[in-house]
């Protein structure tokens, strides 16, 4: 009798696989996942983080223009649509994304900003006065 050695990790590339398929698993058939909803569809690609006086929120919009593009702040959420519509011939398709984020209380709603540059847009939210670091000297 031959003895094998078992590891347990040896297979997680069809763990993930299937994992793939379980979060989503009408993604490979486009037409039933716009019935089904595939979560993964309709979402923009985001980068947030922060410095000292600013959050960032960058996101992903290759070949969008700044007229399909949507930016709303609704108590305390940052929602960014981007709807595009193309005629190719006497075909016309659209396509819609958008995401929402929560934004903190220490944003000044009336100073946000946004910049739209090769396929990148990016929302800046300054922060209040009264949030952001400051120096503390000792006596």
């Amino acid at each position: 009798m031959k003895l094998i050695r078992y590891n347990p990790f040896s297979s997680f590339g069809r763990v993930a696989d299937f994992d793939d398929w379980f979060r989503s698993p009408f993604a490979g058939l486009p037409a039933l996942s716009r019935f089904f909803g595939d979560s993964s569809a309709g979402n923009l690609a985001t980068d947030i983080h922060e410095d000292k006086d600013n959050y960032l929120a960058r996101f992903e919009v290759p070949g969008v223009k700044k007229e399909d593009v949507k930016i709303e702040l609704n108590d305390r959420l940052l929602t960014v649509s981007v709807e595009k519509k193309e005629k190719n011939g006497e075909e016309e398709s659209s396509f819609s994304y958008s995401r929402s984020i929560s934004v903190p209380d220490s944003v000044k709603a009336d100073a946000i900003s946004a910049k739209l540059e090769d396929g990148m847009l990016t929302v800046t939210l300054p922060k209040s006065e009264e949030r952001k670091p400051r120096n503390i000297e000792l006596s």
